[in-house]
């Protein structure tokens, strides 16, 4: 659960009415500061050694009575950089790396430490894991200690590889070279513990038995959801707060919270949509966002953004939910951002930022087309950005790609 040093400052804000985000963020985004003007810094002196060089050349060639060298374009180390509407994404100095098979799924623990799952097509090609120290700037990759589909799952300060029914093969590390394997169905239900992480159990869609891992452990909660599943939550909420998404038995969206344990659940449906959607959520701070989406209208395209709702209150009530306009599409997961700002891609690889809870969005020109927007434990994670690239941002602002493909 939140440490207590953030429980207290947490307190102090509701008394005061501030809204910051939790002290893990602010730790989180100031180190990724640090490392950013660390690197500039570096930039900066290897650019200043290289017209030393030069200007040292050229004085050596008056002084002999010839002529200078012709000028020549300095090496350089710096990145682009693409900004539009307060969102900007770093790039690489160069093309990325190329890894052993195609990215599937990424996680990051902190805003260093992260992991690629990349693998050959096909749920039974062979699989690598991948895990960084640095941001994503450097890698270090060795074959999946597990064979068959296999899913990531990040905790705090773990990442787990797990697979499918009946004995759910499972292997848990906390650097990507010393593993620790189980295989077994679920445990005796059990109390949901502050390091668990919900996971679907018996299939990844609409109607799986809702799961808790934590490492290798792997168990069910003490009480059900109280709603058909279709999504689950990768990260606990700011508040120790667990969330699945859904519909409920009569096909209407809903989310479900539980705030002890998994012992009970309390389900929020928002009526009004076709059967065939259903309901996830966004969290930071006390401000929860649900999405309600649609299955594609045909294999292959995108899902339907139907609608967003908001709470102030950590999702204890909810505001109307606001309609989209058209045909709207999402591509993965909603960011809420920092400056009170929504942010989604839809399913064509548009940005798109909304000002007033959802009610509008405005396309954001400028920046690479991406495919899908994912949590993960330390902030959020881009795929097929410019078809090849992921990219990693501690807070949806600021994003950096990783040195990966």
């Amino acid at each position: 659960m939140p440490d207590q040093l953030e429980a207290r400052l947490r307190a102090e804000r509701e008394r005061l009415d501030i809204d910051l985000p939790p002290l893990s963020a602010i730790a989180v985004r100031a180190a990724a500061l640090r490392r950013r003007r660390r690197a500039a810094r570096a930039a900066v002196a290897a650019l200043a050694a290289v017209a030393l060089a030069g200007m040292g050349a050229a004085v050596a060639a008056l002084r002999a009575g010839g002529t200078p060298p012709a000028p020549t374009a300095a090496a350089s180390t710096a990145a682009p950089i693409w900004t539009a509407d307060g969102i900007t994404i770093q790039g690489l100095p160069h093309l990325p790396a190329d890894l052993p098979g195609s990215v599937r799924s990424a996680e990051f623990l902190d805003g260093d430490r992260g992991f690629l799952l990349t693998g050959d097509p096909g749920d039974s090609g062979a699989a690598w894991i991948s895990a960084t120290t640095d941001g994503g700037r450097t890698w270090t990759t060795a074959p999946s200690p597990m064979a068959g589909r296999q899913t990531l799952v990040a905790g705090t300060g773990w990442v787990t590889l797990i697979g499918d029914a009946p004995d759910y093969p499972r292997a848990s590390t906390t650097d990507g070279e010393h593993w620790t394997s189980a295989a077994s169905p679920p445990g005796a239900a059990a109390a949901l513990g502050g390091d668990a992480r919900l996971v679907p159990l018996d299939a990844a869609g609409c109607g799986a038995r809702t799961g808790s891992l934590a490492g290798t452990v792997l168990a069910e909660p003490p009480g059900p959801p109280g709603i058909t599943a279709c999504w689950w939550s990768p990260v606990r909420a700011g508040d120790g707060a667990w969330w699945v998404g859904g519909r409920t038995a009569d096909g209407t969206p809903a989310v479900s919270v539980s705030r002890d344990g998994g012992e009970h659940w309390s389900v929020t449906a928002f009526p009004g949509f076709p059967a065939t959607a259903y309901a996830r959520a966004a969290m930071l701070g006390r401000d929860v966002y649900v999405t309600v989406v649609a299955a594609p209208d045909s294999a292959g395209a995108p899902e339907r953004l139907l609608a967003v709702a908001a709470s102030a209150d950590g999702g204890v009530t909810f505001g109307p939910a606001h309609p989209t306009a058209g045909q709207a599409t999402i591509g993965g997961d909603l960011v809420p951002l920092l400056d009170g700002r929504l942010l989604i891609v839809d399913g064509y690889g548009h940005w798109l930022v909304s000002a007033d809870r959802g009610a509008s969005w405005h396309r954001v020109e400028g920046l690479h087309a991406t495919m899908r927007l994912a949590r993960t434990e330390a902030g959020y994670l881009a795929y097929q950005m410019a078809d090849i690239y992921t990219a990693f941002s501690v807070d949806g602002l600021t994003w950096q790609k990783l040195d990966a493909q």
